[in-house]
């Protein structure tokens, strides 16, 4: 299966940090199983794809050739978290690289995001709450090693005693916007956390209720921000459903993007005006800006996949929320009204859920009626919003 898909970040890099000795687990916790797979696998597959540039630092390389990533040796032979991180900024061909240890398999690409977007301008950029800071998910800049070189040598253990002589940044998670901080930095130490991380992917696992075709899975797990597709025949209801749904959505705080799909092409820019002038004669890209709102126009040989122009979103938002692209494999909520049809247009393996004023019991997800704004929220926030 190919997806088209860029990273979110270019110029941040992500390290994960696989050196620790493990020693309440009496085992190496980087290749313990976790879910489909070991513990570093996970962390792998949850948040490479945000990243261009992706490696693992280790003190022990040749134990990783499996794994599909570039391998790391410790730049230097004394033992600590300071030394993976010092490894890692060095080894970074880029300016930021964000170091998550391997055992924290409940960290979410969101809160990577926000992190990757905070940092500019910061030689560290870490999470913190409730008066603890997290330096093994943190954001750390080439400015830092100097410092940790200095720290390192010198017997310095604790990687955050130097942060007060470096130009730090936090981001205080304490309002739960990214999820409850203690679930996101959980570590997996001993055999009995690494048992309850299991008992628990496994409880999310069963409640998603009915299972999404693995192409819908996969676009999910690779999409650098959630998106869930309102679909379905012409003149059901869409627009009504989905305006409902981001005023619900807004209400609770969340900020949305919304992407309309067009097939038979579409004008927003006037006759006679320059911009529309500019395209006329030709230019491939014309841009209109103005003090609160600005847009590109681009000419283009064939319809981009949705994959692509989620991925030209800059502006910081929780969710996208498509209407239409019925035949692109995000995530979906199919409208559907008696009056219109009796029939879906999707197979229930694509579906997360129906509105409509009918019924379809062949169909093993939650259906709501088509002015329940609330429950489609909650549901977008059960199943879409709550994996990031």
């Amino acid at each position: 299966m190919t997806l088209f898909w860029q990273p979110y970040r270019s110029d941040v890099s992500l390290a994960l940090l696989a050196g620790g000795q493990s020693t309440r687990m009496g085992e190496d916790k980087a290749f313990a199983l976790l879910k489909d797979g070991t513990l570093l696998e996970w962390m792998r597959d949850r948040l490479a794809p945000l990243f261009a540039n992706v490696f693992v630092v280790t003190k022990d390389p040749s134990r990783f050739h499996t794994l599909g990533l570039p391998i790391v040796n410790d730049a230097l032979p004394e033992m600590g978290s300071a030394v993976g991180v010092y490894s890692a900024v060095l080894a970074s061909p880029t300016g930021r690289v964000i170091c998550v240890a391997c055992d924290m398999p409940f960290l979410t690409p969101r809160l990577l995001r926000t992190l990757a977007d905070g940092s500019e301008g910061f030689d560290v950029y870490v999470p913190r709450h409730g008066g603890y800071l997290q330096p093994l998910c943190a954001v750390y800049g080439k400015g830092t090693l100097d410092a940790y070189r200095e720290f390192i040598a010198s017997g310095g253990r604790r990687i955050f005693d130097i942060y007060p002589d470096l130009n730090t940044g936090y981001l205080d998670i304490d309002d739960s916007t990214y999820g409850d901080p203690d679930r996101l930095f959980f570590n997996v130490n001993t055999h009995v956390e690494l048992e309850a991380a299991r008992k628990e992917l496994a409880g999310e696992e069963g409640g998603r209720r009915a299972a999404l075709r693995p192409r819908i899975q996969a676009f999910m797990d690779a999409s650098p921000l959630p998106v869930v597709s309102f679909i379905g025949k012409k003149k059901s209801g869409k627009t009504t459903v989905v305006l409902g749904v981001i005023e619900e959505l807004r209400s609770r705080g969340y900020r949305v993007a919304a992407l309309k799909h067009d097939s038979h092409g579409f004008e927003i820019d006037v006759p006679g005006t320059d911009s529309y002038r500019f395209r006329e004669m030709g230019a491939e890209v014309v841009g209109i800006s103005s003090p609160d709102k600005y847009v590109w126009l681009n000419t283009v040989a064939e319809e981009r996949p949705l994959g692509e122009l989620i991925r030209q979103i800059r502006e910081p938002v929780d969710l996208i929320i498509t209407e239409g692209f019925k035949k692109q494999d995000a995530p979906k909520i199919e409208v559907s009204r008696r009056a219109r049809s009796t029939e879906l247009v999707s197979l229930p393996d694509e579906l997360i859920g129906i509105a409509s004023d009918q019924r379809f019991p062949d169909y093993p997800v939650p259906q709501l009626d088509l002015d329940d704004f609330q429950g489609l929220a909650d549901l977008i926030a059960e199943r879409i919003l709550a994996r990031v």
